[in-house]
């Protein structure tokens, strides 16, 4: 895939979910967490993706499973590319009480040899001195130069019309990004998460009893299943009716 390819890919997901782009939506709702990831890589390509980015996670954050994006972080985003998510969630949770991203960002770390967040300011060294120049405090904090981010409410899409068209975020919506949304997210999105409760737990990014707790509320609301099978007596989850339903139609 090249780099336009890429970068049109991770704009039709942000289309889907309410970003203002004039670009046609993905098919389906996205994997939120991989998507943060696929942005922190292409971001430094392209400016707007980067703020209209941060203005949906500033207003819409809690709809991401922490303990699975900590996850993703650790087994799937080159250290390269940890300190443009770092910057991408601190724009974004500013202004935020308690901080929406506090517990990700621990697991974050600047660059280790400062220079534009942008690749066209990184073209040449009079451009790379200005960026410099113009920082804003926080992204010389993540070495990664760029001025100060002014969030663009006036282009994202109502929540009405994101919920509408992503009816699967409703659940992530009630439970704020707790380990519940990484549970949901994991057997929806990660294969094998089901297999057992071991691999559950690993893929959400909670361990073996929390898992265990957080199964208990979703299958009370009929959110997962879990069964065992006869011949290896190994506990086995699925996504609930609903939820599965929600996969199959979009």
């Amino acid at each position: 895939m090249t780099v336009r390819e890429r970068l049109d890919m991770v704009i039709s997901q942000w289309a889907r979910l309410g970003a203002g782009f004039s670009a046609a939506e993905s098919a389906e709702t996205p994997d939120l967490e991989r998507l943060l990831l696929e942005t922190a890589r292409e971001a430094p390509g392209m400016a707007r993706l980067f703020i209209l980015a941060a203005t949906w996670l500033h207003r819409y954050g809690g709809l991401i499973a922490k303990h699975r994006l900590k996850r993703l972080i650790r087994d799937e985003l080159d250290r390269a590319d940890r300190a443009a998510l770092g910057l991408l969630l601190d724009i974004a949770q500013q202004g935020t009480h308690p901080a929406e991203f506090a517990s990700v960002l621990r697991d974050l770390s600047p660059r280790n040899e400062p220079c534009p967040l942008f690749e066209v300011e990184r073209t040449s060294a009079e451009l790379a001195a200005r960026s410099r120049r113009r920082a804003s405090l926080l992204s010389v904090r993540w070495g990664l130069w760029c001025e100060e981010i002014e969030l663009r409410d006036d282009a994202l899409r109502p929540a009405s019309w994101i919920m509408a068209r992503n009816p699967d975020l409703i659940a992530r919506a009630d439970f704020r990004g707790d380990l519940r949304a990484s549970v949901l997210a994991s057997l929806k999105h990660d294969a094998g998460s089901g297999s057992s409760e071991l691999e559950l737990a690993r893929r959400s990014g909670g361990s073996r009893a929390q898992i265990r707790s957080a199964l208990l509320n979703l299958e009370l609301t009929g959110k997962a299943i879990r069964s065992r099978t006869d011949r290896d007596k190994r506990t086995r989850i699925s996504l609930g009716g609903f939820e599965a339903q929600l996969g199959m139609v979009q």
